[in-house]
């Protein structure tokens, strides 16, 4: 016979699985107010750059166009169109797609190429673009204690934070103003609406309880956290980690 906490384990996961399928709750709490503004907007057309496999398309829920310079095998019945290639040179012509979303990649590219990626994106896409990155020096102090966590669980660095740290994280006033050089060197005007994305104190506190974690706690963060997910996408007041720059194009 299930004990009570065996019964509501299973309950919740059944939740869980059928309500948010695959799904990642740092990944959700990034892609959903893109997801949601690409409904208000009724984007038709949409590249992922830097996917790293479903990204957006799990989230919005439709076909989306995904770059990355490797990708998994597409499984039958994938929403997304898997197209191999960099952010410094996207294979698509000029003003060639609707709209382009970049969601936590810039921060893994070197300053020194950050212009040339969002130069690729304003010349490729016909309508928007969206930039989604970890913003701050408040963003970097938080990332370094996390990194100083998960050295101490694992003795080595870890992958990701390591390239955030490596090549810094953009300060949001000084992208702001570089997308909008860029496009009026293409002949463009960008009107800007920049949004916060996601409590800096929670997420350092839940990146600090995962990395800090062993298997058992790591899945509760990772997985039954989902269930507060209603909740969490929601908290975006204060001071955020990251933020989202949704850039409309006005071609001159």
């Amino acid at each position: 016979m299930q004990s009570p906490a065996a019964f509501l384990r299973k309950r919740l996961q059944g939740y869980i699985d059928t309500r948010y399928p695959q799904w990642n709750l740092d990944a959700a709490l990034r892609y959903l107010p893109i997801a949601e503004h690409l409904e208000q907007v009724g984007a038709e057309q949409v590249l992922d750059v830097g996917s790293g496999g479903a990204g957006l398309s799990l989230y919005w829920g439709r076909r989306t166009i995904a770059l990355d310079r490797s990708l998994p095998a597409t499984p039958q019945g994938s929403r997304i169109r898997p197209i191999l290639g960099t952010a410094t040179a996207l294979p698509f012509k000029e003003r060639s797609i609707e709209i382009i979303v970049s969601c936590d990649m810039l921060e893994h590219i070197p300053r020194a190429d950050r212009p040339g990626v969002l130069s690729e994106m304003i010349r490729v896409a016909r309508r928007q673009i969206i930039v989604a990155v970890p913003c701050g020096a408040h963003a970097r102090r938080a990332e370094e204690d996390v990194a100083r966590i998960y050295r101490r669980k694992a003795n080595e660095g870890h992958l990701w934070l390591q390239e955030h740290l490596e090549y810094g994280l953009p300060e949001a006033d000084e992208l702001e103003s570089l997308i909008r050089s860029l496009a009026l060197g293409r002949g463009i005007r960008a009107h800007i609406q920049v949004r916060n994305n996601t409590n800096l104190k929670i997420w350092k506190w839940l990146f600090a309880q995962y990395f800090g974690a062993g298997p058992r706690k790591a899945r509760l963060i990772r997985y039954y956290f989902l269930a507060l997910l209603p909740f969490l996408r929601h908290v975006h007041w204060g001071e955020p980690y990251r933020r989202i720059f949704f850039v409309d194009l006005e071609h001159l």
